[in-house]
């Protein structure tokens, strides 16, 4: 049996839409779909207090509203529910350490959602050692997104093979084409502001920076031949080619760093495509 695709539920919109989302993530994979609802309470207050009942009442109904939506619009998702009482941060990552991929609510630009992507999803995000997705409500959020797959890529280093592989593979289950895109600053050069790209058509810099985005994908175009692969090599701000690609593609696939025995923080890249993309953004870990 395949690994649950898992969503985390806290009644906001932005969980709403996560929700929805994963629903057809888990049935692109033909997974099952875990819901999951956390409550707590602070240490010495009596479970039978006010704001205890409160917090559990809550996470029931948001839970039940999600279990109602998506079990009209999917009847035939195997679909599964999960109440929990203990530290959201701490329920996420255990509950994430088992499924195929995490998706949590986002609000981006100007706020996030207040239990699931304020400080816990932001922490849950930087420490997790599995995919999560980040999901922004939209009109419509069942409905999956026009465009291609976005990679980003790293122009520092080679770019991890899990990486480039969950693009792949999404781009594939998806039928969409990938958009492979590596944005780089030329030697002793320093962003500016607004962010604008540089004429490279002649640059000795560029014409490397192309080969090895060239290089790093014909593998995986050999490997995925029904995929249609678009390169694209920009001399810019990466955190701001990122951000302004997201919006022409139905999800954004980003690596994400992790730097054991430290306190993790998401890099610029992934902070600015989070608080940007109007798409879902799958943050995919490495070492």
């Amino acid at each position: 049996m395949p690994r649950p695709v898992t969503a985390g539920i806290d009644g906001s919109a932005a969980s709403l839409a996560a929700a929805a989302w994963a629903a057809r993530e888990a049935e692109l994979r033909n997974a099952p779909l875990h819901l999951l609802a956390v409550w707590s309470y602070a240490d010495g207050v009596s479970p039978d207090a006010p704001e205890a009942a409160a917090s559990r009442h809550w996470a029931v109904r948001s839970l039940d509203l999600a279990l109602d939506r998506l079990r009209c619009r999917h009847p035939r998702l195997d679909l599964h529910a999960q109440l929990l009482k203990a530290p959201p941060h701490e329920a996420l990552l255990t509950a994430g350490a088992v499924a195929e991929l995490l998706v949590l609510g986002s609000r981006g630009l100007g706020g996030t959602s207040a239990l699931l992507l304020g400080s816990t999803g932001a922490r849950t995000a930087a420490h997790a050692d599995f995919p999560v997705a980040l999901v922004r409500p939209t009109p419509h959020p069942c409905d999956l997104p026009d465009g291609p797959v976005l990679l980003a890529l790293d122009a520092e280093d080679r770019t991890p093979n899990d990486v480039i592989a969950f693009a792949f593979e999404e781009a594939a289950m998806r039928q969409v084409p990938l958009r492979a895109l590596l944005a780089w600053l030329p030697p002793g050069r320093l962003p500016t502001y607004p962010v604008t790209p540089w004429h490279h058509s002649h640059s000795p810099h560029a014409r490397r920076a192309e080969a090895r985005l060239t290089e790093t994908l014909l593998p995986w175009r050999q490997k995925f031949p029904d995929v249609r692969v678009e390169e694209v090599c920009l001399e810019d701000v990466p955190a701001g080619a990122v951000a302004a690609a997201t919006r022409h593609a139905a999800l954004a696939v980003l690596g994400h760093r992790i730097q054991p025995g430290a306190d993790p923080q998401l890099g610029a890249v992934a902070h600015s495509a989070i608080r940007h993309a109007p798409c879902p953004v799958a943050l995919v870990p490495h070492a």
